[in-house]
């Protein structure tokens, strides 16, 4: 899986949001806060007509302030929650300011509309160097997201007490929508180098999403211009990025933004594009696409760092399983030592130094025939390990095949998976709140489909799920399905539901061998067994069953994998 890129809340975006929370929450009375992880922190607001929820981060991968739906409860013991709680009781938020082309936000707090302002809490939202300040009506730092220690920053070192300092001031020329053509293209070409650089150095408030959201609205073209020196680009195409520049000016100055998923960047809050959203709220359709991609990248982060535990885990097994192998053919010649000790004794008069010579190659051999016999069940334990891990690692690719599902459950699945393997593969303690807490949602995230017939089909997606659904949450008349001799999911068929087709069986089959180590055959044996059939293996993984009996059927992964598209 690779890095999820996150389009950072530049200054237009920033702008599309203060516009709308001002027109949504001020005047409002601050309410709740709770700080959901050590960059982001939620509070809430109440109207006149309901609580509106905002988030802040200061994390330097998304800095960001959006509206999101109602939360759940989580956090509001942190600190910085508790503190901003007790230090904004009973104040109004009055009024919202962003200046310019800076990207700092004020939120000012009075008693009442009209009256003074008390508590001031300044929102920085510039990367790396974004942060959150609760200002006293001095500009005194009463409380802060993170503090900055000179070893830090030696420009700007800043904690609890010390009076605020504005970051430095903006560099470059501040754009204007009134500038004729002529003027603003000789400002950018003043210095030859490339569009996306002499743009950014010439003009405040300028990103690299911007740039490229004025270069075009198709990314390859937008690319191409950013990269082009200002001295080659064409007059016509100057001409055109003038007039996105200005419709861009023209937008802000004029607070006209919707909201468009389409385009050279993943969104944009300004001009007229085909697929804007209009008569959305701008900034909870960022919380959602933000919410989306930093799950999304959480998902990734625990995939690849499951991926490399099993691949050391597995390759420590591999070696260790060789040693053993070797082991075993060293002493294989036990029999030898057997067979020769009894020529020995069976000779007509063997004289005393031959018969201790026999007897202690009889103790050497019984000696190694014990060696073989642990060293056999060392072997087996090591296969044993192998295939448990294989199994991990077929759960773990199968969230790759989960491209529909909600990203909040695919995390609830991978973490259920990253408890797994670290409590029976790479052992390691898990929190028992956790583990509590999953055992709660574990049943929610279990994939199921519809076959043909309208009865379910659920496919476990990882040891304690198959375990749940072939030996716990099964009736009697349903059916259990997997690839035959091959680490895979367990499938069930829940035919106690209703009348069984053929179809039926065939896609629950299919599913078994797609969902299965052995997905890239063209052909899949699958074994069925009636549910009842089962057997739970002591001491083993959760979800290890032996069956009895059962039918051979042949599986098709490519089926399955058409069938699951088609949902």
């Amino acid at each position: 899986m690779n890095k999820v890129p996150i389009q950072i809340m530049d200054l237009t975006t920033l702008k599309a949001v203060v516009f709308e929370l001002s027109q949504d929450i001020v005047p409002s009375r601050f309410e709740k806060a709770q700080q959901i992880d050590s960059n982001t922190i939620q509070l809430g607001f109440r109207t006149l007509e309901n609580l509106i929820w905002i988030e802040i981060s200061w994390m330097a991968e998304s800095p960001r302030i959006v509206q999101i739906p109602s939360p759940k409860r989580y956090g509001e013991k942190s600190t910085l929650a508790k503190q901003l709680k007790h230090l904004l009781a009973n104040l109004a938020l009055v009024e919202i300011k962003q200046a310019g082309f800076d990207r700092v936000i004020r939120f000012i707090f009075a008693k009442r509309p009209g009256k003074e302002a008390e508590k001031e809490l300044v929102i920085e939202l510039m990367g790396r160097h974004s942060n959150i300040l609760l200002l006293d009506n001095t500009s005194k730092v009463i409380t802060l997201g993170k503090q900055i220690k000179e070893n830090q920053s030696r420009l700007r070192p800043i904690g609890t007490g010390d009076i605020y300092t504005p970051p430095p001031p903006l560099r470059g020329l501040i754009p204007n929508s009134a500038e004729p053509f002529n003027s603003w293209r000789e400002n950018i070409c003043l210095v030859p180098s490339t569009f996306k650089n002499s743009l950014k150095n010439t003009y405040q408030g300028i990103s690299p999403t911007l740039t490229l959201q004025i270069a075009s609205e198709n990314y390859d073209e937008a690319m191409n211009i950013i990269n082009q020196s200002v001295t080659s680009i064409e007059l016509d195409t100057w001409e055109t990025i003038y007039k996105r520049w200005k419709n861009w000016l023209l937008d802000i100055e004029k607070n006209n933004y919707t909201i468009s998923f389409e385009g050279a960047t993943d969104f944009i809050v300004w001009g007229k594009t085909k697929t804007e959203i209009k008569n959305k709220n701008i900034s909870l359709c960022l919380s959602s696409y933000y919410s989306n991609k930093i799950l999304e990248r959480k998902i990734n982060s625990i995939w690849g760092k499951l991926k490399n535990d099993l691949k050391n885990s597995k390759n420590d097994e591999l070696r260790k399983l060789e040693i053993q192998e070797l082991l075993l053919k060293n002493i294989s010649e036990y029999l030898t030592m057997q067979d020769k000790a009894n020529s020995i004794l069976t000779l007509p008069s063997p004289t005393k130094k031959q018969i201790i010579e026999a007897q202690k190659l009889f103790k050497e051999a019984k000696r190694k025939k014990r060696s073989k016999e642990s060293i056999i069940k060392r072997i087996d334990f090591h296969k044993k390990r192998i295939s448990e891990i294989e199994n991990c690692e077929l759960f773990l690719d199968s969230l790759i095949y989960k491209d529909g599902e909600d990203n909040n459950n695919k995390l609830d699945s991978i973490n259920e998976l990253q408890e797994e393997i670290e409590q029976y593969i790479c052992i390691k303690k898990v929190n028992a709140k956790f583990k509590l807490n999953n055992k709660k949602e574990q049943s929610s995230t279990i994939k199921e489909i519809l076959s043909p017939n309208g009865l379910k089909i659920q496919i476990g997606g990882n040891n304690r799920q198959n375990e749940l659904i072939s030996l716990k949450k099964s009736k009697k008349g349903d059916f259990w399905f997997h690839a035959q001799e091959t680490p895979g999911s367990h499938i069930v068929l829940k035919s106690s539901d209703g009348l069984v087709e053929d179809k039926d069986i065939q896609l629950a089959a299919d599913m078994a061998s797609f969902f299965s180590r052995a997905r890239g055959n063209k052909l899949v044996s699958v074994v069925m067994v009636p549910i009842e059939n089962l057997q739970r293996i002591s001491g083993a993984l959760p979800g290890t069953v032996r069956h009895r009996g059962g039918n051979i059927l042949w599986g098709k992964a490519e089926r399955a994998e058409k069938y699951l598209h088609q949902k």
